[in-house]
């Protein structure tokens, strides 16, 4: 009786594990394509605006539409700067849950997760002996990629928003405003 319960238990964990293990991977993919569709809609908006400000002579309604652009811009940048941190905070929920059942000791599988964990996280180098070689160790970035310059939910919508904000500050002066 206590070996069904045992074996009810690790499938239950291990259907537990799939439907974790797709919402990660779901979520991971989906995080990619919305920074690819920010990036595009925020590059096509900077060379629209950089076409508008080489326009010579520069006339009230073309500094008015950049302005306009701008304004756009930045509230863009601000809703990539959100929608990219929310997909981020999600997938670590999902990576964290999975560490979870990953550390139970009913887990009969690869502890994957965990050890990504260890890894990324906690610089920890990982060893195989079966493996060649039999030590993998993290490198300089995999040190670093946590930091909030590297983190792409705040360093690509700070760029576009530098390059915004210039943008707007040109066409308030086009415009004769102090």
């Amino acid at each position: 009786m206590n070996s069904t319960a045992g074996r009810t238990n690790v499938a239950s964990l291990e259907r537990t594990y799939k439907y974790l293990l797709d919402l990660w991977t779901s979520g991971v993919r989906d995080y990619h394509s919305l920074l690819s569709d920010y990036l595009t809609a925020n590059s096509i908006f900077v060379a629209a605006i950089v076409f508008l400000v080489i326009r010579q002579p520069v006339s009230l309604i073309f500094s008015l539409l950049v302005l306009i652009l701008c304004l756009f811009g930045i509230l863009m940048t601000l809703q990539m700067m959100i929608v990219l941190g929310r997909f981020s905070a999600q997938n670590d929920l999902w990576e964290w849950q999975l560490r979870g059942i990953e550390r139970t000791t009913d887990w009969p599988q690869q502890k994957l997760f965990d050890d990504l964990y260890r890894f990324r996280d906690q610089q920890e180098s990982l060893e195989d002996k079966a493996n060649e070689p039999p030590a993998f160790h993290p490198s300089w970035v995999l040190r670093h990629h946590r930091q909030w310059w590297a983190h792409r939910a705040i360093t690509f919508p700070l760029y576009f928003g530098i390059i915004y904000g210039l943008f707007l500050i040109w066409g308030i002066t086009q415009l004769g405003f102090p």
